[in-house]
């Protein structure tokens, strides 16, 4: 328990300075010795501060508390610090020391962002009771514990959302609320879903741009794998995940695709990975120039699927069009090469067929990423040339049918004219 302030109790003065002389002559043996004897003031809902902050302390919540079901009294926690034993104690008294019991995680948090922020004195650092609560103290596990992954939060919130001058405003922190993992842990009760500390760590946390952070390019893969250990291991085993593994930093990563706080489930239209949007995320790094050519990729990803059919209907909203992702997989994404790839020649049958039942070796013979112009391979020219003629034949019935259309409406006003 943490007390800064002497209670302020008002006398009369004759009353007051009567009762002041009996407890200087009984000093000695008015010494705070058990719980019972600091509850003899603390124990009072009117108690206050100066600042008129409560200094009452509720016995029951104690008793519930992880200390109280442990038994520590407020000597335990108080008792050694300078001005407890003397009654009435001093206005200000030292922290408490959790590190004397909580030696390891008091480490953790000294070497932590927030332990090395509040030595710079540039953001207040979070004390112990700023996460977990004074007297109040429960494990995650409770529903009322300030840890727990249904408050942790608002916990976290109290100086990211208010205090804390984030690089990327609060509104950032507080897009985690419309995430799929907040909506799993406060709408539907799954409190293993992700929360602050699942991803950031509890008192070890580090600034995302440092290499031992668990969010860091670094680590993100296993960060996100705690829960997600199947599409780990899909990835690693896919191209993007081979290169990660290299220590390349221009490869993809979780959330690169899926984003950091605001991660939505696939069928949300306003998810990054929603079908009408996927190709605008890959064409990210498969439309950069400069990574094209460091890599030896081809470029104009997104142009060339953008002037296929399938493109075309994406462009529209047709959501039932096959996109980026179902061809060439979400996580386990592998070469062209690979036996294992959905692209691969002999795979192409079946993974077409997944919307085009019954196609076979040839339906899939059209290049759908060729850049379709004059400098079109002659592999590729008979796929080149259908198309062609497909756009002038459109283009020729749309024109005669307006051109009927206007001649016919031509035709009938010149009919009522003559009529009258």
């Amino acid at each position: 328990m943490r007390f800064s302030g002497a209670p302020r109790l008002s006398f009369p003065p004759a009353l007051g300075l009567a009762l002041g002389l009996a407890l200087l002559s009984l000093a000695p043996k008015l010494q705070a010795q058990s719980q019972d004897d600091c509850l003899a003031c603390h124990s009072d809902p009117e108690l206050k501060r100066a600042n008129e902050t409560s200094l009452f302390l509720n016995q029951e919540r104690y008793a519930d508390s992880s200390h109280g079901q442990a038994g520590l009294s407020c000597l335990d926690c108080h008792a050694g610090l300078r001005g407890v034993r003397d009654f009435p104690h001093a206005e200000k008294l030292k922290k408490v020391a959790c590190a004397s019991c909580h030696e390891k995680p008091a480490s953790e948090a000294s070497l932590s962002i927030h332990g090395r922020t509040a030595s710079d004195k540039k953001e207040p650092l979070p004390g112990c009771p700023d996460c977990h609560g004074s007297h109040d103290i429960r494990p995650a596990r409770d529903f009322e514990s300030m840890t727990s992954p249904i408050n942790l939060p608002q916990t976290c919130g109290r100086c990211h959302l208010e205090k804390v001058k984030n690089g990327r405003g609060g509104e950032f922190i507080r897009q985690y609320e419309q995430s799929i993992h907040f909506r799993a842990i406060k709408k539907s009760g799954l409190t293993l879903s992700a929360s602050c500390s699942t991803c950031h760590g509890s008192h070890a946390i580090q600034a995302v741009g440092s290499s031992q952070s668990l969010v860091s390019r670094k680590n993100i893969i296993r960060a996100c794998g705690q829960c997600h250990v199947g599409i780990e291991k899909d990835y690693l085993e896919g191209v993007h995940g081979k290169d990660y593994l290299k220590g390349i930093k221009d490869v993809p990563v979780c959330t690169d695709c899926h984003s950091e706080h605001a991660i939505l489930q696939a069928q949300d239209p306003n998810s990054r990975v929603y079908v009408t949007r996927v190709a605008e995320v890959c064409a990210r790094c498969h439309d950069n120039l400069s990574i094209a050519r460091q890599y030896g990729m081809s470029a104009s990803r997104l142009k060339s699927f953008s002037d296929s059919y399938h493109g075309t209907a994406l462009k529209f909203g047709e959501t039932r069009v096959a996109n980026c992702s179902s061809c060439h997989g979400f996580h386990d994404i592998r070469a062209a090469s690979d036996p294992k790839s959905t692209i691969n020649p002999a795979n192409l049958p079946q993974t077409c067929g997944r919307c085009h039942a019954g196609a076979g070796k040839n339906f899939a013979r059209g290049k759908i990423h060729s850049i379709q112009d004059e400098t079109v391979t002659a592999k590729y020219r008979s796929s080149y040339v259908i198309k062609r003629i497909y756009l002038i034949l459109i283009t020729v019935i749309l024109s005669t049918l307006v051109l009927f259309i206007a001649a016919d409406l031509f035709r009938r006003a010149v009919a009522r004219k003559r009529h009258g």
